[in-house]
């Protein structure tokens, strides 16, 4: 199932990237997603910026035909690779991710860009839930969930541009 979602900054490419290459910008994002614990980190790999953000959650909210997959708490891992910087100063990034222990994958792009004054910042994923029959059942449920974790994120990262 497709998720794109997008926010934009009062800020360059730049700011932008900086903020989302921040650990302790992803470690406020964990803590604002109440996540129960997390392992954020952030490293150079040639001239790509490597973002690996783990986060152990509460299983609350989850469809009972999801519970058995994931038990009490389920552990989210999402891996961001930024590449170098266009001319024009705009990243782009491929964003790999799962719910460890589970059928559930997340693969896509993300995209940071000046649109006249401001900054977007653009991500499309697509989910898959791999469980025979129920799979595309579960997938909008883990979409959401998804996507309130990013609006989370774009939200701190408003904040973050601001000061």
């Amino acid at each position: 199932m497709e998720l794109k979602m997008s926010a934009s900054y009062d800020a360059t490419p730049e700011e932008v990237f900086a903020i989302v290459t921040d650990t302790a910008f992803r470690e406020q994002a964990c803590e604002k997603t109440k996540a129960l614990s997390y392992d954020v980190t952030v490293s150079a790999s040639g001239t790509d910026t490597v973002v690996r953000v783990s986060r152990k959650m509460e299983a609350t909210d989850i469809p009972d035909m999801a519970r058995k997959f994931v038990g009490e708490t389920l552990t989210v891992v999402q891996t961001e690779t930024w590449h170098a910087a266009a001319a024009d100063g705009s990243r782009t990034a491929d964003v790999a991710g799962e719910i460890a222990n589970t059928p559930v994958t997340l693969k896509g792009t993300a995209r940071i860009a000046r649109d006249g004054a401001q900054t977007v910042q653009a991500i499309d994923l697509d989910v898959k839930v791999a469980v025979p029959l129920i799979g595309k059942k579960m997938e909008p449920f883990v979409v959401d969930a998804i996507r309130s974790g990013l609006q989370k994120e774009h939200d701190l990262g408003h904040d973050w541009a601001g000061k």
